[in-house]
C-alpha cells in the first residue's frame, strides 16, 4: 500500500511539475508574440511615415474620411457582407447604365462566398477593397493580400467595421500598404426608410462636398432605385464621381482633424 502511495505522490508531483513547465511555456510564447507584434506595429508606423502616409492627427490616428485633392469629384462606395440577395446586382446595373464606377469593400466571408458577384464587380471596371470584421487589421489583411485582385486602380482598400478603428488599426493598415478609408456621407441606406429618405440624406447632406466618400449597403432595399436619383442629381451639381482609387491621393499626404486628406506643401 505505501508503495502504491509513493507511485502516487511522485505521479501528481510530476503532473504539478509538468503543468507548470506547460504554463510556463505558454506565458514564454505570449509574450514573445505580444513582443512581436509590438516591434511590427513600430516597423508599420515608420514604414508608413516614410511613404508619406502621414494619418496621425492630433493625439489620434485617423483614417481618410474625404479628399481634398483640387478636384470637384465624389466617390461612392458600398459595403458587402452576409447574404444581400438580388440588390448587388441591380447596383451594378444602375452604375453601368449611368456609365459610373465606384468602390466596394467586401467582408471575408461574403468575398469568398461570392465568386461570381466579385468578377462582376472587377469585370465592371470598381474598385474592390476590404471591409474589416472587428479583428486585428494583420489577420484579416493577411489573407486578403495572398488571394485579393483590387482591380482596375490596383490600390489596397481598407473600411473598418462600422467605421470603428484605434491607432493600432491605422497604423497596421497604412503599414501593410493598405489605405484605411471611411466616409463622410451616410446615406443611412441601412434605415429602410425609403427611396426618397436616401436621396435627400445624399443631395440635400450638409457635409457634401468635393471630395465626399458617400457610404452605401450593397444590399439595403431601396439603394439601388435611390441611385436612379442621387447620379443624376450629383451631377447636376456639378460632381464627377470617381472610384476611390481616382480620388485618394496615393502618398505625401496629410489628414485634417475631420479626416480630411489633403496633399502636403512640399
Amino acid at each position: 500500500m505505501k508503495s502504491w502511495n509513493r507511485i502516487a505522490s511522485r505521479a501528481a508531483e510530476n503532473g504539478v511539475f509538468w503543468m507548470i513547465i506547460f504554463l510556463g511555456t505558454i506565458g514564454v510564447l505570449s509574450l514573445f508574440s505580444a513582443g512581436r507584434q509590438a516591434i511590427r506595429a513600430g516597423s508599420e508606423k515608420v514604414r508608413a511615415i516614410a511613404e508619406g502616409r502621414n494619418h496621425k492627427c492630433g493625439d489620434e490616428m485617423l483614417p481618410i474620411c474625404s479628399v481634398e485633392n483640387g478636384n470637384r469629384q465624389i466617390s461612392l462606395t458600398f459595403e458587402l457582407s452576409g447574404d444581400i440577395g438580388r440588390g448587388l446586382e441591380r447596383v451594378l446595373e444602375v452604375l453601368a447604365e449611368q456609365g459610373e464606377t465606384a468602390s466596394f469593400f467586401a467582408a471575408e466571408d461574403w468575398m469568398f462566398g461570392h465568386p461570381r458577384e466579385r468578377e462582376a464587380i472587377l469585370a465592371g471596371g470598381h474598385d474592390l477593397g476590404v471591409l474589416g470584421k472587428g479583428g486585428r487589421a494583420a489577420e484579416e489583411l493577411g489573407i486578403f493580400n495572398r488571394q485579393l485582385d483590387y482591380g482596375q486602380g490596383s490600390m489596397g482598400l481598407f473600411r473598418p467595421f462600422q467605421g470603428k478603428f484605434d491607432d493600432g488599426l491605422i497604423t497596421s493598415v497604412c503599414g501593410m500598404g493598405y489605405y484605411p478609408v471611411c466616409w463622410d456621407v451616410d446615406s443611412e441606406d441601412w434605415k429602410d426608410y425609403g427611396v426618397e429618405a436616401v436621396a435627400r440624406q445624399v443631395l440635400e447632406n450638409d457635409k457634401l462636398k468635393n471630395g465626399s466618400i458617400i457610404r452605401f449597403h450593397g444590399g439595403a432595399r431601396y439603394t439601388p432605385q435611390a441611385l436612379e436619383e442621387i447620379i443624376p442629381g450629383l451631377k447636376e451639381m456639378g460632381y464627377e464621381l470617381t472610384p476611390l482609387s481616382g480620388l485618394v491621393i496615393p502618398e505625401n499626404y496629410r489628414l485634417t482633424q475631420e479626416g480630411r486628406q489633403e496633399q502636403k506643401i512640399q
